[in-house]
């Protein structure tokens, strides 16, 4: 957890520049189904990163407050959430039933105790609110990541531990439907729904795609350490590539619903 913390801690203007654009429209997926249930609600947002979750819930009419661990994440959420705070989503600093609602979208995933997270989600929320926890799905190999990552490793790059781990260890534990759902149950969740949906990320042009991929936190910080004439034929390379060999994104998302119980 400590070398993922520092990985995001280093990527936020990369983050800001390029996934944020699919995270805002990912959160506009997750938050317009529960958006007459959260008008008026404080909620909040878990793992928030650089706020795309926040500012949904703001334009829904929610008052979020924004946690995550990584407070170089956090300095981009702006004015979007009534409060930041630097904190674990495995041990939240709040109060129990201090929230009307909670969501998480692609952070549970992230953890290896995603059933620990969403327990602690349902700590801080108050009896019978909404509990949201989004993940991407496990889904066949995209293109364009794969050109993408083999041209950063043409360039000496190598997946740090943190990620290795992520893909192998920590998602499939939450990445199809029933695992959800059994994480949500083993956490005294009720109600629980799990939709299962493919979203058309709108992102299909080269340079976009590439611009989404170099700002995720395992490649920026390589991307970043890049002489300025390094980055910029890596960046070529890997546009040209995706030009050639590449497809749209197109990400497979699971959206879990649920209640805190009484």
């Amino acid at each position: 957890m400590t070398e993922l913390r520092t990985a995001y801690d280093g990527s936020g203007a990369a983050w800001a520049r390029g996934p944020s654009r699919l995270f805002d429209l990912l959160a506009n997926r997750v938050i317009e189904r529960f958006a007459a249930h959260l008008r008026g609600a404080t909620v909040l947002d878990v793992g928030a990163g650089t706020g795309a979750v926040s500012r949904t819930l703001q334009r829904a009419g929610a008052s979020p407050v924004a946690v995550d661990a990584s407070a170089d994440m956090l300095a981009h959420v702006g004015d979007s959430a009534l409060l930041t705070v630097v904190g674990d989503i495995c041990s939240l600093p709040f109060l129990d039933a201090t929230f009307d609602a909670a969501v998480s979208a692609f952070v549970i995933s992230h953890v290896d105790d995603p059933v620990r997270a969403l327990a602690e989600m349902r700590r801080v929320v108050r009896a019978p609110g909404l509990i949201v926890a989004a993940v991407f799905g496990a889904a066949s190999a995209n293109a364009s990541k794969d050109v993408i990552h083999d041209v950063a490793v043409q360039y000496g790059f190598e997946p740090p531990a943190w990620y290795r781990h992520l893909k192998a260890q920590t998602e499939p534990l939450s990445n199809t439907p029933d695992l959800l759902r059994g994480c949500a149950h083993s956490a005294s969740l009720e109600a629980v729904v799990v939709d299962d949906i493919d979203v058309d990320s709108e992102i299909s042009a080269p340079e976009d795609i590439v611009e989404y991929r170099t700002g995720m936190a395992h490649l920026a910080p390589f991307v970043n350490s890049l002489t300025a004439v390094q980055r910029e034929c890596f960046l070529r390379d890997a546009t040209s590539a995706v030009r050639e060999r590449g497809q749209p994104i197109r990400p497979r998302v699971l959206i879990m619903s649920s209640r805190c119980p009484a």
